[in-house]
């Protein structure tokens, strides 16, 4: 959870009661500052307090503590300070003061300031990334009157509007930009961050002395409500001199909540709106929010009864964050702003990493309304006449509603303003925007516009026409509530009242439970609507909750501990509710049978690809059945839910080029479950869903066998604010990987990096005559499982190795292909039935064993190649010569051909025995049919010798380095990690692999004799230096296979911090430890451009530990062995003729990055603490750095554009060159 900046704290009346001789309250010695002041009627709701008295939220200013959790910080204080402990008559609630902070993602780079104090002051236009919509050619479209028809409401309100002030509850505005509102009320501005600047000044500012900043979202959020009019001088808005707002003559109350970042606290929020209630504001305009809190709920609550609109953020994701409505916007007396695009679809669903809006739960959606986001006019601060057109997130949706609220408002405020009851305003108002809003749009139909957007998309000028309602027809909305009605069970809602003591701490205990599904995917998703009526919810789907929140929430000590009393979880401590006693007899002593985990979920596949089916001579093996893991209860949290959607994997069956949604497969329907899944089909979608996700799980289960721990996606990297203030690079955990099985209209398939997903096209046949796929027939790439494996490796790499994106030498993206075809070849192999059908066709011949050797054979032929798109036992591949092969298929053809021929060597040893005793010792089998008996033998050899295979393939990534891989030190890791599992090699699997590389050239350069132990990596000359036990102290070695993904990738990451920071340590007391490493000393810190952003210290250097990940096996002499994989890094840019910058580029100047360090295998055994192998690139090495500018120089990758870039740098893996047709995709 985040941090805190304090305590807030609810007190019966003023506070006297805690004050010392007349002056402030005080609590412990702390100073109190009033935020906000409850009338009685207000203040007992939910409590106890006087209906006489009142109550008052104190803010106090504490140190934080070094807490993961701030209410264990709260609930410290709480038992430590006996004003809050003991004096439950005047304390009613105690909660953190949360430091939040709000999604706002500047994709222009021109809001702020850099390293320099002046802005560009560019333009930035609309941005398409990540399907995003645009409404090209047009400035402030959305203000049209065929989208919100803002300059038709605005004109015909007219000067009305000046009855009307609304405030803007933001981080300020800009002063001097040309949209500054006419009728801003800078007398009553005020600011209500504690930055030094004093109370009444609300612009837009950093720090004294900061120099790198992020500021702008109040100036762009203030432009959108009640921008002024421009003059016709703006950079690309030629001519326009009309308003940019939507209420440009309305009053401004400017209320500074937010620091230049958009960081803000509970506290602010409750004083920002409270200021705006007392100042007589009718609109409240507020783009963020973040945390429910009882405090927040008061000054909603209270703000409503005086008539007060408000209208706030839906929030922001990037599809990796919970995505429901956020706080205060999710409470029903408040209005949610939530986003449509110009194109009609909704503000969601876009590509990982793009930011969207939220939405949802349903019960919400009732007090929703759409405006239009992304890319809307924004105005950048300190750039006097530059307007934007990239506005984006919900916090551009939430002016624009504001700004409809005041327009109607003033157009009818003379009927409004005598309403009996202030809050009938507010209803009145939702009333007519409601009723006038579009109910559908050109993409979505009602129901999905009432599920995504709520009651429709704004329309202003049509609200404009809805009359008053009567009084009458108005209904109050219940108070908001900050925690769920289920929840009442932790505040002895059901119960007798318990002291005012354990009340407190009950209310405590739901208020940080509500606020954790904020935060915690895993808690969110528990219930569907947990806002809802109580009785809907399940008593299962309430222990899920609970469950998650004590798994996964990281809740505090105490909440731990009441939960697993709760739960009757092992470890509860004394401080949980203990049942009462009971008097009797003891027990008897129960037993049952402890259940077998659950079976592995069989599922039908085709064996190879449809066009197996299509001859008579191998219809008998058309299909296949894998035994896939149990993604499924309760070897998971969660059921395997339609798609299919499991732990792992999400099939997302869209077809964008027919417009298409096909149903999701379910497979524990238990026809399904009875009958091995679905039956191949080339016409039935779900089958189609089946097939991806049996064969993606069953490689991923090979690479689990392999590595000995869980699978986990490349994370999603987004930039954040870093330590120093200035925006650093983090890594978010991805769940799930997609799958698309008809996401392109194209004879392409691969794996997005981008998106974390696989993407498979479909085409129609240009097969040649002879083929076995007709001519104008639909291939879906989706069907063969040679194009599923092969793509789900490169996920599965891309996961383990990222650099191996970067073509830093001829044979890296050759390796990524050749080692995704590996996998696919051998997981062939583990198909007994196939193998057996080619062994009795081949008569026991091995090597011809073609059927099995080809990758795809429909979709080669069906993109109009001779025979599958690459074969592996044909006569080509000894054409094929390495120091001349450059193309990336072609040149990892040879290393899949190496490892092949090495497998057919082991192979034929492994089977010799059999065929001498079939054969009386001759070697030559008689004629006619081989016995069954042998064909079986011959299967169970070769089926085991290829899954032995593919683990060596496997297992050699952990000792890869992990950057600029070559196929000779390939060939060093699939030794060296083969040495270290199995010491004795009776059949000589590294002699084979040895030789097969060796005829194809493939050896290592840098090795002078051949051997296996020269092959194998070495280790250090001092394997155990002193600073090495204490260096793997910081590290948790709590790894199991039991941890939840999740978990491992916290874990991993809490370690690489952990020894990034006793590495620096160690570094700084020894200087030369960095030749050991392969480092570079005293390189600065770098931006993206090549640009130095920060000098080293003295002694100090730039690197990264991009990796710590455990491996695990079992030794010859049976014991287990975990060992540690540290990976550190280090970049230099370097220019286009090879030439080494390490003191930085001049911005604009060309480069390439080069990297450098060591991968590093750790024995971490108390007392046998050792680096077993160190594995290096230097970053200083001349050699490679010449190598990497001659390959791109040489221009390797042109004709590679559409294989290894896409059309677009970010996705690397593209299977094959875009047609000319079409290339529609997710």
């Amino acid at each position: 959870m985040a941090a805190a900046k304090g305590l807030l704290v609810k007190v019966r009346g003023d506070g006297a009661g805690l004050s010392v001789r007349g002056g402030p309250p005080r609590i412990g010695g702390i100073e109190a500052e009033p935020i906000l002041s409850l009338p009685a009627d207000a203040a007992s709701a939910g409590t106890a307090a006087d209906a006489d008295r009142g109550a008052t939220w104190l803010r106090l200013a504490t140190d934080a503590a070094d807490t993961e959790n701030p209410w264990d910080h709260v609930h410290d204080l709480v038992a430590r300070n006996p004003a809050l402990a003991t004096a439950g008559g005047e304390v009613l609630a105690v909660e953190p003061d949360i430091l939040q902070q709000w999604d706002y993602k500047d994709s222009g780079g021109d809001r702020g300031q850099g390293a320099s104090a002046a802005p560009t002051c560019a333009f930035d236009d609309q941005d398409p990334s990540g399907g995003q919509a645009t409404v090209q050619g047009r400035v402030a479209w959305n203000a049209a009157p065929d989208f919100s028809q803002f300059l038709a409401a605005r004109n015909k309100v007219g000067a009305k509007q000046a009855n009307i002030t609304i405030a803007h509850l933001d981080t300020g505005f800009d002063p001097g930009h040309q949209t500054i509102p006419a009728a801003l009320l800078t007398a009553q501005q005020r600011n209500f961050v504690d930055d030094g600047t004093g109370p009444n000044n609300a612009t837009d500012h950093a720090p004294a002395g900061t120099l790198t900043s992020n500021r702008g979202h109040g100036t762009g959020t203030l432009s959108l409500l009640a921008g002024n009019k421009l003059d016709g001088t703006s950079p690309h808005w030629p001519g326009f001199t009309d308003f940019v707002g939507g209420a440009p003559l309305a009053k401004i109350l400017p209320v500074r909540i937010a620091d230049w970042v958009v960081r803000l606290t509970t506290g602010t929020m409750v004083q920002g709106i409270d200021y705006a209630r007392q100042q007589g504001a009718q609109v409240l305009s507020m783009s963020m929010g973040g945390f429910t809190s009882q405090a927040l709920v008061d000054a909603v609550n209270l703000a409503y009864d005086h008539g007060l609109v408000m209208v706030t953020a839906a929030g922001n994701n990037f599809t990796i964050t919970p995505r429901s409505i956020v706080y205060p916007a999710r409470y029903n007396r408040v209005l949610a702003a939530c986003g449509v695009m110009g194109d009609g679809r909704a503000y969601a669903g876009l590509a990982l990493g793009t930011m969207q809006g939220n939405y949802g739960p349903p019960s919400k959606m009732a007090t929703a309304l759409g405006a239009y986001t992304p890319n809307v006019p924004w105005a950048e601060i300190d750039c006097r006449k530059v307007v934007d057109m990239d506005g984006s997130g919900t916090s551009a949706a939430t002016p624009q509603v504001a700004a409809a609220a005041a327009l109607w408002l003033a157009e009818h405020w003379d009927v409004v303003k005598n309403y009996p009851q202030p809050w009938m305003r507010i209803e009145a108002v939702r009333k007519a925007l409601f009723a006038k809003a579009l109910k559908s749009t050109a993409k979505m139909n009602a129901a999905e516009t009432k599920q995504k957007i709520g009651q429709g998309v704004l329309r202003a000028f049509d609200a404009l026409d809805f009359p008053p309602p009567s009084a009458t027809s108005l209904t109050k909305l219940a108070p908001a509530n900050y925690t769920w009605s289920w929840l009442d069970l932790l505040t002895g809602g059901n119960s007798l009242a318990p002291p005012p003591a354990t009340l407190r701490q009950r209310m405590m205990f739901a208020l940080e439970l509500t606020q954790m599904a904020q935060v915690t995917a895993a808690v969110e998703l528990a219930i569907a609507d947990p806002d809802g009526d109580p009785g809907s919810i399940s008593a299962a789907a309430r222990n899920r909750y609970l469950e998650a929140a004590l798994d996964q929430g990281n809740p505090s000590k105490p909440l731990k501990a009441f939960l697993e009393g709760l739960l009757g979880r092992p470890g509860a401590s004394a401080t949980a509710p203990a049942p009462a006693p009971v008097v009797g007899p003891a027990p008897a002593i129960r037993r049952k049978p402890r259940p077998l985990p659950p079976p592995q979920r069989r599922l039908r596949i085709y064996a190879l690809d449809p066009s197996v089916a299509k001859r008579l001579d191998s219809v008998s093996v058309y299909q296949a059945t894998l035994s896939v893991p149990w993604d499924d209860e309760p070897a998971t949290d969660k059921p395997l839910l339609p798609g299919p959607i499991g732990e792992y994997l999400e099939v997302v069956d869209v077809d964008p080029a027919s417009d298409r949604v096909y149903d999701p497969v379910d497979l524990n329907h238990k026809v399904l479950l009875a009958q091995d899944g679905l039956p191949p089909s080339e016409g039935n979608p779900k089958f189609h869903q089946q097939m991806v996700y049996a064969v993606a799980m069953t490689t991923i289960g090979h690479f689990e066998r392999a590595l000995g721990r869980r699978a986990l996606w490349a994370p999603h990297y987004a930039e954040a604010p870093g330590r120093a203030g200035d925006m650093t690079v983090k890594a978010h955990y991805v769940p799930r990987l997609r799958i698309y099985p008809h996401a392109l209209r194209a004879e392409n398939a691969y794996y997005s990096p981008e998106k974390k997903a696989l993407l498979f096209g479909y085409f129609p046949a240009t097969s040649n005559e002879g083929d076995v796929t007709t001519p104008g027939t639909t291939v879906f790439s989706c069907l063969s499982s040679d194009i599923v494996a092969h793509e789900m490796s490169h996920a599965l790499l891309d996961g383990l190795h990222r650099r191996f994106q970067e073509a830093s030498n001829p044979d890296v993206p050759a390796f990524h292909e050749a080692f995704a075809d590996v996998v696919a070849l051998f997981q062939h192999f583990t198909l007994k039935e196939l193998v057996s059908f080619e062994i009795g066709k081949a008569r026991g011949e091995l090597s011809a064993a073609s059927l099995l050797s080809g990758i795809a054979r429909q979709f080669g032929e069906g993109s109009g190649r001779a025979g599958p798109l690459r074969e592996y036992g044909g006569a080509g591949m000894a054409d094929l010569d390495y120091d001349k092969t450059f193309e990336a298929h072609n040149r990892g053809s040879i290393l899949v051909f190496a490892v092949y021929q090495a497998f057919l060597a082991i192979a034929d040893r492994r089977t010799d025995d059999l065929i001498q005793l079939a054969t009386g010792g001759s070697g030559i089998l008689p004629a006619g049919t081989l016995h069954p008996s042998l064909i079986e033998r011959l299967t169970d050899e070769v089926a085991k010798t290829a899954k032995q295979m593919l683990t060596m393939c496997i297992r050699a990534l952990d000792y890869c380095p992990s950057v600029d891989i070559t196929f000779g030190e390939y060939l060093r890791a699939l030794i060296t990690a083969d040495r270290d599992a199995y010491p004795d090699d009776p059949l000589h699997y590294r002699l084979a692999f040895l030789e097969s590389f060796r005829k194809w050239k493939l050896l290592p350069r840098d090795v002078r004799t051949i051997s296996e132990e020269t092959l194998a990596w070495s280790a250090p000359e001092d394997p155990s230096p002193a600073w090495l036990k204490g260096l793997l102290s910081k590290i948790d070695l709590g790894w199991n296979q039991k941890l939840k993904r999740a978990e491992i990738f916290a874990l991993n990451d809490k370690n690489r911090y952990a020894l990034w920071k006793a590495m620096h340590k160690a570094f700084a007391s020894t200087p030369d430890l960095y030749k050991q490493f392969g480092l570079l000393p005293d390189l600065p810190r770098y931006n993206e451009d090549g640009t130095v952003m920060h000098a080293p210290k003295k002694g100090e250097t730039t690197f990264d530990i991009y990796s710590v990940r455990p491996t695990r096996r079992v030794e010859p002499d049976g014991s287990f062995r975990v060992e540690v994989v540290a990976v550190i890094q280090q970049r230099i840019p370097v220019a286009p003729d090879g030439t080494a910058m390490p003191q930085g580029m001049t911005k604009g100047d060309g480069f390439f990055w080069f990297r450098g360090g060591a991968t590093i295998i750790i024995d971490p055994r108390e007392d046998s603490e050792e680096i077993r192998y160190s594995i290096i690139k230097n970053t200083g090495s001349a050699d490679r750095q010449k190598r990497q500018a001659g390959t791109m120089a040489a221009n390797y990758l042109s004709p590679l554009r559409a294989l290894y870039f896409g059309g677009e740098v970010s996705e690397p893996f593209a299977l094959l060159h875009a047609s000319d047709g079409d290339d529609d995709h997710v």
